[in-house]
């Protein structure tokens, strides 16, 4: 795909993220190497790339199981076939579940593990993202950031991040504390990724006429299809981290839904349709 019409796949404001997107993916064309991406890409990029873009292979990794945001490899068909040792073949089944071999090749991450003492406070995962960004490090160079809760005797509150490695040891260095709360951080080993955090969900069956937009929303949050379309039309919905702003859109199932003041949901299962021809679906919301 030209770099012209990969561009006008995003809107004005991610077209720095997508020219630097599309410079890792030429690197890895042209010069027949591995390219990774530093930073974290939401999935309306990583959803459009596919398992193969232009010829080249697409890894992507956030560490987390279903993680949000994660970071991108562009790997030629030669590095693959020369590299059996890597544990995977050449067909789109094992991309799906493939885990780079650490010992080969990995994406350049760390894993942060912040911990807060909690006592005195209830701090939430906006208190954690926003002491980061106080650093003045850039978002998109940080994945997902999951909260974990302690038992009520320990009152402490732990905030998982990835973040690029670029940054890592600045982070490491430069964030005291969370709010008021001094903060103690370590890199956590990321081999095993089935003991690492999760999101936590909360599940809805939904029944709904079609898969639009207005209608999810409008079921999701329990305000008539007439209401909803003016949170819409403000672009107070997001779908995969982008403002939506037509009402008619038809959802995929895997569609991240954003709707400011309700929370953030995941269209997760088609469950079939009911006598009536509507249709059930299995929503998760993010705790």
């Amino acid at each position: 795909m030209k770099k012209e019409n990969f561009l006008r796949q995003f809107v004005k404001e991610q077209e720095y993220l997508a020219i630097k997107l599309y410079n890792y993916y030429e690197t890895a064309q042209d010069y027949e190497i591995v390219s990774f991406t530093e930073e974290f890409y939401t999935p309306n990029f990583w959803k459009k790339l596919g398992k193969k873009f232009g010829g080249v292979n697409v890894v992507c990794d956030g560490v987390f199981v279903d993680s949000d945001r994660r970071q991108i490899a562009f790997i030629p068909d030669s590095f693959m076939n020369e590299n059996d040792n890597l544990g995977f073949e050449n067909n789109e089944n094992d991309f799906e579940n493939f885990r780079f071999n650490q010992n080969v090749i990995q994406f350049p991450n760390k894993l942060l593990k912040i911990a807060i003492d909690s006592r005195f406070y209830g701090y939430l995962h906006k208190d954690f993202l926003g002491s980061l960004m106080g650093l003045n490090v850039k978002r998109e160079l940080m994945g997902d950031l999951i909260i974990e809760s302690c038992d009520k005797k320990d009152k402490r509150i732990f905030g998982y991040i990835p973040v690029s490695e670029k940054i890592a040891d600045y982070i490491i260095s430069e964030l005291k504390q969370i709010g008021r709360a001094t903060c103690e951080i370590e890199v956590v080993d990321i081999k095993d990724k089935n003991n690492l955090p999760k999101y936590k969900y909360d599940d809805k069956l939904i029944t709904v006429q079609s898969k639009r937009l207005d209608s999810i929303v409008s079921t999701i949050t329990n305000l008539s299809r007439t209401k909803v379309i003016e949170p819409i039309e403000k672009g107070q919905v997001l779908v995969d981290y982008v403002e939506e702003k037509d009402k008619s859109k038809l959802l995929e199932i895997g569609s991240l839904i954003t709707i400011r003041g309700f929370g953030k949901y995941k269209l997760f299962l088609d469950k079939g349709e009911t006598k009536k021809g509507k249709e059930r679906i299995l929503v998760k919301r993010y705790i």
